[in-house]
């Protein structure tokens, strides 16, 4: 307002023509509760009389029915005492909005005189409803506007308080908004199985309570049975936190309850359990969404196919199916020499960043030994999943049994007579051994039926599988049998059978492998067996057809080298 300084009057009316017929409306409700009263008095003691007449008869039930009567009239007469002796002394007030006490605010800031007409006119125009507790706020207004030295500031008083105070600041603010509680937040952490542990042993010294990690496990079992988790398994929790509230039994720690918890049993699937509102846990699968794409490499072998392999940027996966591929007709031991080549085609997945996550199937395979390249395609004639590698005229790579059931291992003794290393005198050996660590896996040379997987005399652990056409083979000296291997039990050619040891009559950990004709043992480097299948008709024309495309895309695929130098390009651009 203009002037600066004026007296602001929000309107106290305490009596008015409203509340006179208020207060008689309230006089008019008493004398109606006081009417009830006796009516509900006069008819307790008809239904007293009626009892009492019925209990002792005609000629005593004017007595009872005084005596019952007097009892019912005392009690509701301390009832009713009770309830209204705390407010004995205090009138009955009818306020409404309009007749409600409000604020009456001044600025010290403005002349004298013009505080003064206003509080004049404003006292003329309240005092006589307001009574003297207006009257008392009055005086204390006129009085603050004569303080020679009053500041240029804004007081508010009340009826509740008629004292003058100062309006809140934002730092008095900011210090009653530190005292309230603070809001619960989310924290989300990861914990690590350790070796030996459970799953509810590592929630728990997570801070989880016991019951709800309890119930959070089980809901995971509609997705994934927790005892399949291995050590290193990381395991993302999500809390709900509240920092001014302390766990029990825990000094300085704040209270929390579990809200969500996820794994990835593998790269492919997450599984995700989530608290609901009553306080119960549900899980869910989610499947990461994968793009597939195609990579070639190639490379000359001057160590091994493995190490060469790995430095021209062929994952570890696709270098051992190489080695399966070839390992029908490959002697890896004796036949790759320096110099030698390797080519390889294949296929990976990406993520969302285009990131590689997983390496996919070997397409296409091309081994140089001694001057003559051997190549082979994956292909699968009938389209059923019964896929294989087949050369450029449709030949079947697979060979009636492997020539090596067996990875990255070395020659150490050949068939033939030989000075045994224990015994000391020649003797003959009816097989080949092949050095390896202790625990590399040994893979069946071929399908068949196992007929002996236990301890044979000096064999040690011996595993025997009877094949087609009066073909056996052998594998001795084993550390251990693999998961439902026994006598009877049927394997295929690659299935692992067992692990190298060195159990039975051994200098060290190996494999001795043998195999039998009809009977007789027979040199496993040197035998001829028979060759897998051929490609013919229709079956032979359409694998030519997919091997006219893949030599289209392989043209087209970007190379390991080339992915390694845009990756490198890509980090170096964003630093």
């Amino acid at each position: 307002m203009p002037g600066g300084s004026e007296l602001y009057d929000t309107g106290t009316h305490v009596k008015n023509e409203t509340s006179r017929d208020a207060d008689t409306g309230d006089a008019s409700a008493s004398e109606t509760f006081w009417r009830r009263l006796a009516l509900n008095t006069q008819r307790t003691i008809k239904l007293y009389s009626s009892a009492s007449r019925l209990a002792l008869g005609q000629s005593r039930w004017i007595a009872a029915s005084a005596v019952l009567g007097t009892l019912s009239l005392a009690l509701v007469g301390t009832g009713v005492a009770a309830l209204i002796s705390p407010y004995d002394g205090i009138a009955t007030a009818s306020l409404t909005a309009d007749r409600a006490p409000r604020v009456v605010a001044w600025s010290t800031s403005a002349p004298a005189e013009t505080k003064t007409a206003s509080t004049d006119g404003l006292r003329q125009t309240t005092e006589e409803d307001a009574g003297p507790a207006f009257a008392a706020v009055m005086t204390a207004a006129e009085a603050a506007t004569e303080t020679p030295d009053a500041t240029d500031q804004t007081h508010t008083a009340s009826l509740a308080d008629p004292g003058l105070f100062d309006p809140q600041t934002e730092e008095s603010l900011k210090a009653e908004a530190a005292k309230l509680p603070a809001a619960p937040k989310e924290v989300a952490t990861t914990v690590e199985l350790a070796s030996g542990e459970t799953l509810m042993e590592v929630l728990e010294d997570a801070g989880v309570d016991r019951i709800d990690a309890y119930h959070a496990v089980a809901a995971m079992t509609s997705y994934y049975s927790p005892r399949k988790l291995r050590a290193g398994q990381e395991i993302s929790l999500t809390f709900m936190e509240q920092p001014d509230a302390l766990a029990e039994g825990e000094s300085g720690t704040p209270a929390k309850y579990l809200t969500a918890l996820s794994i990835e049993p593998d790269i492919e699937r997450a599984v995700e359990v989530t608290r609901n509102e009553d306080g119960s846990f549900d899980s869910r699968e989610v499947m990461h969404e994968f793009t597939e794409g195609f990579v070639r490499a190639a490379g000359t072998i001057d160590n091994s196919l493995f190490l060469d392999g790995e430095r021209a940027g062929v994952p570890p996966q696709i270098i051992i199916e190489m080695i399966r591929m070839y390992s029908y007709s490959v002697d890896f031991q004796r036949e790759i020499q320096p110099g030698d080549a390797f080519e390889v085609y294949f296929s990976r997945k990406f993520d969302e960043q285009n990131r590689p996550v997983k390496e996919g199937d070997v397409l296409f395979a091309a081994l140089t030994v001694g001057g003559k390249q051997h190549k082979l395609w994956r292909f699968d004639p009938t389209g059923d999943g019964e896929w294989d590698y087949f050369d450029e005229n449709g030949q079947s790579m697979k060979k009636f049994l492997m020539k090596t059931p067996i990875d990255g291992a070395r020659l150490s003794s050949r068939f033939g007579l030989r000075k045994h290393p224990i015994l000391g005198y020649s003797k003959m050996h009816a097989g080949v051994d092949f050095a390896a660590p202790r625990g590399t896996p040994v893979y069946a040379a071929g399908n068949g039926t196992v007929t002996r997987a236990n301890r044979f005399g000096s064999f040690g652990n011996y595993v025997s599988i009877r094949h087609a056409n009066g073909y056996e083979t052998a594998y001795a000296h084993l550390n251990g049998f693999a998961r439902g291997v026994r006598a009877g039990s049927r394997v295929r050619q690659g299935q692992v059978i067992a692990y190298v040891g060195t159990t039975g009559r051994s200098t060290g950990p190996h494999l001795h492998y043998e195999v039998h004709v009809n009977g007789k043992k027979m040199n496993p480097l040197a035998l001829k067996v028979p060759t897998g299948r051929k490609l013919e008709g229709s079956e032979l024309a359409a694998f030519k057809e997919m091997r006219s495309t893949m030599t289209t895309q392989m043209a087209e695929a970007p190379t390991t080298t080339k992915l390694a130098q845009a990756s490198a390009d890509t980090s170096d651009s964003a630093n």
